[in-house]
């Protein structure tokens, strides 16, 4: 097969696929992941290694979108009324998971030593980076599953402040750790410059958004854009010349395009037409492209190597983000739906952890651990992306902001 046709029979055989599990109540993208998953060349070799590579721009491109939409439902108004709710359950949903997976993993180590052989600095280093890589939140099936049902509410509108923010949280911690793990192990050049390189992801990321935006509402006045298909032309060029700017300067991707897309909502006079226009026109197919292509990456057979390390990660980080909701919101004072409610849409994992845990693999320091961090780190997200999107229509469905299905 070449990989235009490839394509074509993915993209068919995944629209028909979610169609039918829409049919039986459950999300469509759970079809897109597991046709991808179903002809993987991981699975079942039916789809080559090169589509997968040559993809992989596509698939940039439909996570800028995705975040775009995300920062979108960022409006000041609404942040603004569940501000405290938002900062407390993202830090404590963050720092709470981190503490639960990495005391029960060192525990684990020091009790089972012949399945964790790696001493007491190999097995703290392993519990500390699973601990951290429990942080982020996929935001990319939690909004599709929103947008699917149509979710409106409290704890939507506070489960997507959450996700906009807490992969900024989990790349702070991540360089909080790199740096005390590098300090154990004799790197001092590599603590500088983790510090460094957190405060210049995040903080670049953002200008970058902020710019992009402010570039994006001259160009509209300037070219008079008016018609839905010259909106198309112009978000679409825009938000590609944002994720090409980031890889250009090495900063958080995610974080930028949602930035750009706070930006215009809270900014720019077309917010509205703007995103009913990404909604309309292109959002079911960046969805369809999106999960297909995450599921050809997904490799069932990393599940085996670490099923005991993989049960702990899954486990805990539910029970860590439910404590973490719970105890955030608490604090907060907020809406008895907001606490019961909420972890359930932080559980997918995708796009970030994926990248940390590949940047911690190709670091010689921590040779010894990498791969069965990495294998890992990658069972588990074909488990939280299975049953993230699952859990997350439950349970909006009962916090009552699902109305019809």
């Amino acid at each position: 097969m070449n990989v235009l046709l490839d394509i074509g029979v993915l993209l068919i055989l995944g629209y028909t696929a979610g169609w039918m599990l829409n049919k039986i109540g459950l999300p469509k993208i759970v079809g897109y992941i597991l046709v991808g998953v179903a002809l993987s060349p991981n699975t079942s070799h039916l789809i080559g290694q090169d589509t997968i590579e040559t993809t992989k721009p596509l698939m940039d491109i439909c996570l800028a979108f995705i975040a775009f939409e995300v920062g979108g439902a960022l409006k000041w108004s609404k942040i603004k009324i569940h501000e405290k709710e938002i900062v407390n359950i993202t830090v404590l949903a963050s720092i709470i998971p981190f503490i639960l997976i990495a005391l029960t993993v060192f525990i684990f180590g020091v009790i089972f030593p012949s399945l964790l052989p790696f001493g007491s600095i190999g097995n703290l280093s392993l519990a500390l980076l699973l601990g951290v890589l429990a942080s982020p939140t996929a935001p990319a099936a939690t909004l599709a599953v929103i947008h699917q049902y149509k979710a409106k509410g409290k704890v939507t509108d506070t489960i997507l402040g959450v996700v906009a923010l807490d992969d900024a949280v989990g790349i702070i911690l991540f360089s909080i750790v790199i740096s005390i793990l590098s300090m154990f192990l004799g790197d001092h050049k590599m603590v500088e410059n983790a510090h460094l390189n957190a405060v210049y992801r995040i903080s670049m990321a953002m200008f970058l958004g902020a710019g992009i935006a402010l570039l994006m509402n001259l160009l509209s006045k300037m070219l008079q854009i008016k018609t839905e298909g010259q909106w198309i032309v112009i978000i679409t060029s825009m938000l590609i010349l944002c994720l090409g700017t980031s890889k250009l300067l090495q900063v958080d991707e995610l974080l930028a395009n949602m930035t750009l897309g706070l930006m215009i909502a809270n900014r720019s006079n077309q917010h509205t037409k703007i995103f009913k226009v990404v909604e309309r026109y292109t959002e079911e197919l960046i969805f369809l492209i999106f999960f297909l292509l995450s599921g050809l990456h997904l490799d069932f057979t990393t599940i085996p190597q670490s099923i005991f390390l993989i049960s702990i990660f899954v486990g805990l980080r539910i029970v860590g983000k439910y404590i973490g909701v719970n105890i955030g919101a608490r604090a907060a004072k907020a809406d008895t739906s907001i606490r019961k409610y909420t972890a359930g849409g932080l559980l997918p994992q995708a796009g970030v952890v994926i990248g940390l845990v590949l940047s911690i693999s190709q670091n010689e320091i921590f040779s010894d651990i990498s791969e069965v961090l990495l294998t890992t780190i990658i069972g588990a997200t074909i488990i939280n992306e299975l049953i993230g999107p699952i859990i997350t229509k439950l349970t909006l469905k009962k916090a009552g902001e699902i109305k019809n299905e």
